[in-house]
This record gives structure tokens, sequence and C-alpha cells, in this order.
């Protein structure tokens, strides 16, 4: 029986997700320029769409099938199988540029009435969603700062009459561009606090300063990370791409 080697993300990024038999033999993935991929039947063009859709839960021995770009894609795929190698993450998906993942998560997780707890100082263009975006839209935002102890923000959230809708915690650590630092323990056990039987309160952080090398949110208990990844994961200022890494735990 061959040993079952539990290789570091440091080897495995170099292969991890990418099966050469699919692409012709090419030893590295290949830049797919499509926006549609060919069904081999209609049945199994249908039950892509299933699956993709929610309208059905994927078999066990089943594989997400191409559909279409905006969708799924080849090189898309593997970058989310590696991206989720250094959290240890579940799931994983990348977006046009780092705010389209942030807004995504606010959007989808956040309902009018609801309250959002945000740490300040933020990246500027997330600073001014949260303020000037979801204003409009009926979310009520709340901030502290890298200064306030729980007992701080807690008090905070009473003194605003609207504790009782907090729905999610929103931090940005280390942030742009001062680099203030924010406790994740601390943001987990206030969004612990707050979340019942009934609600939970998620607890999100953008970690684009540290990147998932440095530093992994979802083991402090986040259910959201969150990445520019223009930025560390990138670097030299030729892409915008943002990626969202989650744990099952979240999913369920």
């Amino acid at each position: 029986m061959s040993k079952k080697h539990n290789f570091k993300p440091e080897s495995l990024m170099m292969s991890h997700g990418y099966k050469p038999e699919l692409s012709e033999g090419s030893i590295k993935p290949p830049i797919f320029q499509t926006s549609t991929f060919v069904f081999k039947t209609a049945k199994e063009g249908k039950a892509f769409f299933e699956v993709a859709y929610g309208l059905r839960e994927k078999e066990t021995t089943e594989e997400f099938g191409l559909i279409y770009s905006r969708i799924n894609n080849p090189d898309l795929e593997i970058l989310e199988t590696r991206l989720k190698l250094w959290d240890k993450a579940d799931d994983c998906a990348v977006f046009e540029s780092g705010m389209a993942a942030i807004s995504t998560v606010l959007l989808e997780f956040l309902s009018p009435g609801d309250v959002l707890l945000y740490s300040s100082p933020l990246y500027g263009g997330t600073d001014h969603f949260i303020k000037d975006f979801l204003k409009k839209i009926g979310i009520h935002t709340i901030s502290f700062t890298p200064k306030d102890t729980q007992e701080d923000i807690v008090k905070r959230l009473k003194n605003s009459g609207l504790a009782n809708k907090l729905a999610m915690i929103f931090i940005e650590t280390p942030a742009n561009p001062t680099n203030a630092l924010i406790d994740m323990d601390m943001c987990k056990s206030i969004a612990n606090l707050y979340s019942s039987s009934d609600k939970k309160v998620y607890f999100a952080v953008d970690n684009t300063y540290m990147g998932p090398l440095w530093q992994h949110p979802l083991q402090h208990g986040a259910d959201f990370a969150l990445h520019s990844a223009t930025k560390y994961l990138g670097g030299h200022s030729d892409v915008i791409m943002g990626a969202l890494v989650v744990k099952k735990l979240f999913q369920e």
C-alpha cells in the first residue's frame, strides 16, 4: 500500500486542483478563453444547471459541470481549489475585485433593518460602501476603533437601541492604510454573545494585508475570510481580483 503524503500548501500550490489529462496532458493549466462550454448531452447540461442554480444537491460522486465562465471556468476552479489550502477552508469563490467579494457578502447576508458592526478605519472603498450604499437600503451601521474594548463595543451597541438587530461584524485587520490591528477573538466573542439558536451573527474578516500565508481568520472563528487578491495574492499591479473562503461548518 502506497504511503499517503500530507504535503504542505507550499508544495500543493504547484499542481493541486489541476488534472493534466483533461487538458491534452499540458503540464501547466492552459488559459481557457471561453464564455460557454459544450455538453455531451442535453441531459448532462440539465443536470449541470440544476446543481449550479440550487435546484438540487450535488450527488456524492458528481462533479460540478462547466456551464458558463461567469459561474465557473477551469482556471477559476483551479485557483479556488488552491486558495482553500492556506486557510484549510472547505470552499472558495473568486470575484472580479476585492470590492466585488466584500459587497457580495454584505448584500447577501444583510437585510434592511439589520445592524452591521464594523471596525474603523477601513479601506476607502469598503468604508464608502458601508456608510453610503448600505444606509440607502436601510441597513444600520455602527463603528468601533482599535482602541475600543469588548465592554466599550457592547455598551455602544446597547446605547444604540439596536443591539438585537446585530447581524454581522465586519473587520479589516491590519487595516488599510494605517495597519491598525483588531482583535479577532474579541469580535468572535461579541458575535457569539448576540447569536441565538434562531439567529447567527456572522463574522467577516478582510484579510487582504496579511494574506492567507500569515493570518488565518477562519481559525479564529470567522465565517468569512476575504481578500483583495489584487494586493497580497497578486502583488505585481497586473491583476484585479477578489477572493472569499469559508468553512463547511458555516455552509451547514
